[in-house]
């Protein structure tokens, strides 16, 4: 069996974004606010959690635990979408980027996990 291919997948805030010289791949449903169209390569708002999954979260109707699978769930019913990025990520390399300064409790984290499932590097 061949070794999974190696993703090289960074994460951070659109505000404050890493160093890494990955494309900046902004995954976000909305476009945020006070950041120029030049501040990432390429927006993919499918990635993003739906507008009312992050609402519910955001309201603390949903736990942390239940928008993980929610979201999870989201993605992986878009599979040629998360193929795509898991081929940046293995190609070029990938800064996932969204509006959120924490990483702890976001996205753009659960989405890397996803990735580095999807090319078998979990």
């Amino acid at each position: 069996m061949a070794d999974a291919p190696e993703a090289r997948i960074a994460t951070g805030s659109v505000y404050e974004p890493p160093a890494e010289a990955y494309p900046r791949l902004l995954v976000m449903r909305r476009w945020p606010r006070g950041i120029p169209k030049g501040a990432v390569d390429q927006w993919e708002p499918d990635l993003g959690p739906s507008a009312a999954l992050l609402k519910a979260y955001q309201a603390g109707e949903v736990p942390w635990d239940e928008f993980t699978e929610r979201y999870r769930a989201e993605v992986l019913g878009r599979p040629n979408l998360l193929d795509w990025a898991a081929r940046m990520a293995t190609g070029t390399g990938v800064t996932l980027l969204c509006g959120s300064h924490p990483e702890e409790e976001c996205h753009r984290s659960l989405l890397a996990a996803l990735l580095r499932e999807r090319l078998g590097a979990a």
